[in-house]
């Protein structure tokens, strides 16, 4: 994306942010930019905006090959799958979740076990089950998707 286009997302509304992400893994670097928007119906009203189509156009400027695209919310999101590769089965994101969310229960209720003791049980396992969904959305599927990228993302022969 050119300079320019980062002047005009700042103005969209609903527009959250824009990280550029290089890749080194491979034997060309490869440049990511992830765009957050605060709705589905933000992201679509920046596809649609003039801005975004002056830089599809301008877009062969900037990159050296074939762009890849992706859309990702929700937990998915943290799961970082290199360009071009398909997503890990279900069952490889699934237990890589269970290994992130597991622990991250028995610390938190451990935690907050002193003060929510004497609760109901349906309330009492609300702290950490926040706890746990925030911590696991960052940083801990972040850090699991990277360490076990290769197994996550065999290399195909």
């Amino acid at each position: 994306m050119g300079p320019g286009v980062h002047d005009l997302l700042a103005g969209h509304p609903g527009f959250l942010g824009l990280n550029v992400l290089r890749d080194r893994s491979g034997p060309v670097p490869e440049y990511i930019t992830l765009l957050r928007f605060a709705s589905q119906e933000a992201l679509e009203g920046w596809r649609q905006s003039p801005g975004y189509q002056a830089a599809l156009r301008d877009l062969p400027r900037f990159t050296a090959s074939e762009v890849h695209y992706r859309e990702a919310s929700g937990l998915e999101a943290w799961f970082d799958r290199p360009a071009g590769i398909p997503a890990p089965p279900l069952w490889k994101n699934v237990l890589v979740g269970f290994v992130g969310v597991y622990p991250l229960i028995l610390l938190f209720t451990w935690l907050t076990g002193f003060f929510t003791g004497h609760w109901p049980w349906w309330a009492a396992i609300l702290p950490s089950a926040f706890l746990a969904t925030l911590f696991l959305n960052w940083p801990v599927l972040p850090l699991l998707s990277r360490a076990l990228r290769r197994w996550l993302y065999p290399r195909r022969q």
